[in-house]
């Protein structure tokens, strides 16, 4: 059980560690809306990788394969969204000052316990995190068939993912406070630019792969 815990913690901070959209989205929010609000859109994709992961390891194959027929589209819309949401961001900076776009950024606008489920909807527009860990599921002999392993390895995945998201959020607090507005603005200018090119990189992917 305590292999499976330790396989599990290695899996939730390979899922979470690359640099990629959702981790560029926490920081920002951490630096416009604050500690609060930058923890709960941590723990809203965390809550994802903890749900994926549990999901994995009941359902096993037939998911799998559900989802390897759908992927494609799937990446599709979801890259056409993050394009929305990265163009959206640099326009609203071109309108106001960073102290307005904390308030009325549809990202950070509203509780923490609406940007919590906001991050868990973006998250869970990835089907990759699905079949990343239906892959490790798969390939880890007794893992689906020891109950107390699944849970050990859900833990681990979870709580490893947990941390890492959590900590993006204090950072981005944490340089909201510290740097001065025009960095904290250059620094969104350039997630934004990166949530675009996540977007488009993920859709024209998913086009090639259908052509």
């Amino acid at each position: 059980m305590f292999g499976a815990l330790l396989a599990g913690m290695f899996a939730g901070y390979a899922i979470a560690v690359p640099v990629g959209v959702i981790a560029v989205l926490i920081i920002e929010t951490g630096m416009m809306g604050g500690l609060r609000r930058g923890l709960a859109a941590g723990a809203g994709a965390a809550t994802v990788d903890l749900l994926f992961c549990s999901l994995a390891l009941v359902v096993g194959g037939l998911l799998n394969q559900l989802l390897a027929v759908a992927l494609a589209p799937l990446q599709v819309l979801s890259g056409g969204i993050l394009i929305s949401i990265g163009v959206r961001g640099l326009l609203s900076l071109r309108a106001s000052s960073t102290s307005a776009d904390a308030a009325t950024d549809p990202r950070v606008r509203g509780s923490a316990r609406q940007l919590y489920l906001r991050f868990i909807a973006l998250t869970a527009m990835n089907p990759a995190t699905v079949l990343y860990f239906l892959a490790l599921a798969i390939g880890l002999p007794g893992l689906g068939s020891d109950p107390m392993n699944a849970v050990a390895f859900t833990l681990g995945a979870a709580g490893a993912s947990l941390s890492w998201q959590l900590l993006l959020g204090a950072i981005g607090a944490a340089a909201g406070r510290i740097l001065p507005e025009r960095a904290v603005t250059a620094t969104r200018i350039v997630g934004q630019v990166l949530i675009i090119g996540f977007g488009t990189s993920i859709a024209v992917a998913a086009l090639r792969s259908v052509a």
